[in-house]
C-alpha cells in the first residue's frame, strides 16, 4: 500500500506522541522545579512575649493518602488512557489509528490475564519500552507521582478484562 502524504502521516505520528509524552514531561519539569525551591520558611506570627509560630505550607499532593480504587482508576483512565486505548479499552482511542503500533485491548481477557499486576505497573510507571513493549507507550510515572494512581489504573485495567493475572512474574 503506498501512503498518498508521507510528511502529513508522519507528522500526524509525531503529534499523538508528543501529545502522549508531554503530561509526563510536563510533571518531571514540575518535579524539578519544585526540587529546586527551597524549603517552607517559618515565620513567626506570635505577639511579644509569646512562643507561636506558624509555617508556610509547601506544595502537597493531595491524593497521597487516597487508597486506590475502582472509581480513581475510571479517572485516571479516562484522562491518560483513552486518547490510545479508547473509551472502552479495547485499543481503538482516537489515537490509535495514527500509531504505527496497534494499542493494547485492554477488555481482552486472554491477553490481559497474561500479565501481573506487577508487569501492568511496571509499563505504566516507566513505558513500553521498558518492557520490551511499543516504544510509543509513555512511561507516566513521573506524571502519575503516586504509586496508588498506578494501583487505580491496575483495578480499572482488570474491571476492564473481568480477569485476574494467571502469572505473578
Amino acid at each position: 500500500m503506498k501512503i498518498k502524504y508521507p510528511l502529513l502521516c508522519v507528522s500526524i505520528v509525531f503529534l499523538c506522541v508528543a501529545f502522549c509524552t508531554l503530561p509526563a514531561a510536563m510533571a518531571r519539569a514540575q518535579a524539578e522545579t519544585t526540587a529546586d525551591q527551597p524549603s517552607p520558611a517559618v515565620t513567626d506570627t506570635a505577639a511579644p512575649g509569646k512562643k507561636e509560630s506558624s509555617t508556610v505550607s509547601a506544595t502537597v499532593d493531595p491524593d497521597k493518602d487516597r487508597q486506590p480504587s475502582l472509581v480513581w482508576g475510571n479517572e485516571l483512565y479516562g484522562h491518560y488512557c483513552t486518547p490510545c486505548h479508547g473509551i472502552r479499552g479495547d485499543g481503538h482511542g482516537f489515537n490509535a489509528s495514527h500509531l504505527l503500533v496497534k494499542p493494547a485491548n485492554h477488555t481482552d481477557a486472554v491477553f490481559m490475564s497474561k500479565r501481573s499486576d506487577q508487569k501492568l505497573f511496571d509499563t505504566i510507571n516507566l513505558g513500553g519500552v521498558e518492557v520490551a513493549k511499543s516504544t510509543l507507550m509513555p512511561p507516566w510515572g513521573a506524571a502519575l507521582n503516586n504509586d496508588n494512581k498506578i494501583q487505580s489504573l491496575i483495578l480499572k485495567l482488570r474491571d476492564l478484562c473481568q480477569c485476574t493475572a494467571t502469572k505473578n512474574w
